[in-house]
C-alpha cells in the first residue's frame, strides 16, 4: 500500500510540472502497466483532483488547467519532510529537481534552504565523471562497458547492465548484470576504469534486485586485534561501539569481521606497530611473512 501511496503523489507532482502526459508514458516510468496507471488515475479522481484524459493522436491524461494543490492535505511536518528529501537528491546532483524543489518551496512558502551537501571528488574529477556516467547509465537504461581490476590485480572488461549504485563502509559499489556471467554481479567502482557506453539499452528492472554482498569464494573471519591507545582516533572513526573494548593499560581490544583477502592484510599492516593481531594465530603469520618480505624490498 504504501507504494501505492508514493506513487499516487509523484503522478500528481508529475502531473503539475508536465500537465500532459501519456499513460504508456507514466507506465514505463514507473515499470508498471498500462491498466495499474489508469487505476491509479481512477483512484486520484475519486480523492477529488480533478484528473481528465482523452484518447486519440492529441490524448494523454492531464490536470485543469487551473488546479493547484490544496496544502491543507500535507501537514506541516510532512511538508518539511518533502522539501528536506529534495535537497537530499539535489545534493547528489539528481537530475531535475531544483525546479520542482522550487515550485513546492513556493506552494508551501516555505524557504528551501540547504541542509546538506554531498562530494563525489574522492577520486578527483576523473571520479566525478564517472559518477555521473554510472548514473546516467542506471536511470536511462544504457548499457555501459569498461576495464575492472579485481581483487587479485586480475584486468577484464565487462559490459554490463548498471542497476544500483550502494554504498557501505566508505566505499561505492556498482550492483548491475553482467552480460558475460548472465547474472547479477558486485563491481567496486574505485576499481571501474574507462566506462564508455555501448549504444544499446536494456529493460531489466531493480524491482526484485537483493544488494548484499556476493563474494562466495571469499570467507568470513573473526580477528580479535589489540590496538595501542595513541590510535583512538582510528578506532573510533573505523569501528563499531560495540566491537571496542578498553584494557587496564588504556590499550583497545577490537573485534573484527570480515572478509580474508589482500585487503584486509593490507588493511591491518596500515597500522604499523601499533596493532597486535591476538587471534588467530594463522593471520599474525601471514602478517610476519608479509613484513619480512617488505624488509627484504628495503635492503
Amino acid at each position: 500500500m504504501g507504494v501505492q501511496v508514493a506513487r499516487l503523489f509523484e503522478i500528481l507532482y508529475i502531473l503539475l510540472s508536465e500537465r500532459d502526459i501519456t499513460a504508456k508514458k507514466l507506465a514505463k516510468h514507473f515499470e508498471i502497466s498500462v491498466r495499474t496507471v489508469y487505476r491509479d488515475i481512477e483512484t486520484l479522481t475519486f480523492a477529488g483532483i480533478p484528473i481528465y484524459s482523452q484518447r486519440g493522436k492529441k490524448g494523454g491524461i492531464r490536470l485543469l488547467d487551473d488546479y493547484v494543490i490544496d496544502k491543507s492535505l500535507i501537514s506541516e511536518k510532512e511538508q518539511k519532510e518533502i522539501l528536506y528529501a529534495l535537497q537530499s537528491l539535489r545534493a547528489t546532483n539528481y537530475p531535475d529537481t531544483e525546479k520542482t524543489l522550487s515550485k513546492l518551496s513556493s506552494i508551501f512558502k516555505k524557504k528551501s534552504d540547504s541542509w546538506i551537501e554531498v562530494e563525489f571528488s574522492r577520486y578527483g574529477e576523473k571520479g566525478n565523471i564517472l559518477f555521473e556516467q554510472i548514473k546516467e547509465g542506471i536511470l536511462n537504461k544504457k548499457v555501459i562497458t569498461f576495464l575492472y581490476y579485481g581483487t587479485k590485480g586480475n584486468k577484464s572488461e565487462r559490459c554490463v547492465e548498471p542497476l544500483k549504485l550502494w554504498f557501505k563502509e566508505k566505499a561505492w559499489y556498482l550492483f548491475a548484470y553482467c552480460q558475460e556471467k548472465k547474472d547479477i554481479r558486485q563491481f567496486k567502482v574505485s576499481r571501474i576504469k574507462e566506462l564508455s557506453f555501448t549504444g544499446d539499452y536494456f529493460e531489466r528492472s531493480t524491482e526484485n534486485l537483493e544488494i548484499s554482498p556476493k563474494d562466495s569464494l571469499l570467507k568470513e573471519i573473526r580477528i580479535l586485534v589489540e590496538i595501542d591507545r595513541s590510535q583512538a582516533y582510528r578506532v573510533y572513526d573505523e569501528f563499531l561501539e560495540e566491537a571496542i573494548s578498553e584494557d587496564k593499560n588504556g590499550n583497545f581490544q577490537v573485534v573484527m569481521e570480515n572478509y580474508e583477502n589482500e585487503w584486509l592484510y593490507g588493511y591491518l599492516l596500515s597500522f604499523g606497530e601499533y596493532l597486535k593481531v591476538r587471534e588467530p594465530e594463522r593471520i599474525r603469520k601471514i602478517l610476519f611473512e608479509k613484513v619480512e618480505k617488505m624488509r627484504k624490498n628495503l635492503i
